[in-house]
């Protein structure tokens, strides 16, 4: 097998253990219904991940760098004004999920796994983070957001994103089509009126 086509068959088997490990979660999931969900027999899935464990643990290295890479892509460029770039980053994650209807049932379950698991996921998205903190501070000195803890500020919105599109993802996966679309974006804009009302200033 060249090397190239041993790259694709990588992302081909990681594909569809996103796809089983956000339905049927980390115990639900056997490397069996991987392997083919993939058309591949289980030794082949075993050359490439010798553990279910080493398996979830490339899911969450995916994951978490396909959502790091989105959001740089999103904030590059300039923004008329602070929420314009709250805007995009929510919207990061709901045109994710509504291409990639699996990807927020897995971090769900990422999320639910043990402490190794969960600092991973959070130091590949760290530096965004640190950024995220920096954005609101300087907002809330300038005037632009409310005065509140940052930190508790960031992990309540972060929350929720993931438990709306968690959500929204389930009707998405369940309906499909129109349906489903409709209401992903239905609580896209929810939340952004939930977030506006967390960040403007009282008067």
């Amino acid at each position: 097998m060249t090397r190239t086509g041993g790259d694709e068959r990588r992302r081909q088997l990681l594909t569809e253990a996103i796809r089983l490990f956000g339905a049927g979660g980390f115990d639900g999931t056997s490397l069996d219904q991987i392997a083919d969900a993939s058309g591949v027999r289980k030794q082949t899935l075993l050359y490439y991940f010798p553990t279910k464990e080493s398996l979830f643990q490339a899911c969450v290295d995916t994951v978490g760098s396909r959502l790091a890479t989105e959001f740089e892509r999103a904030l590059e460029g300039e923004f008329a004004e602070p929420w314009n770039r709250v805007e995009a980053v929510i919207g990061v994650m709901f045109r994710l999920a509504e291409e990639w209807p699996e990807f927020p049932m897995f971090v769900r379950e990422a999320s639910w796994q043990d402490a190794r698991t969960v600092s991973k996921f959070a130091g590949l998205l760290e530096p965004l983070r640190m950024r995220a903190l920096e954005f609101l501070e300087r907002g809330m000195n300038d005037g632009v957001f409310r005065r509140q803890d940052p930190a508790l500020l960031l992990f309540t919105l972060y929350t929720a994103v993931v438990g709306s599109l968690t959500e929204a993802g389930v009707l998405r996966a369940v309906a499909g089509g129109p349906t489903g679309l409709d209401a992903l974006k239905r609580r896209e804009k929810e939340l952004l009126e939930f977030v506006r009302s967390a960040l403007v200033p009282r008067p």
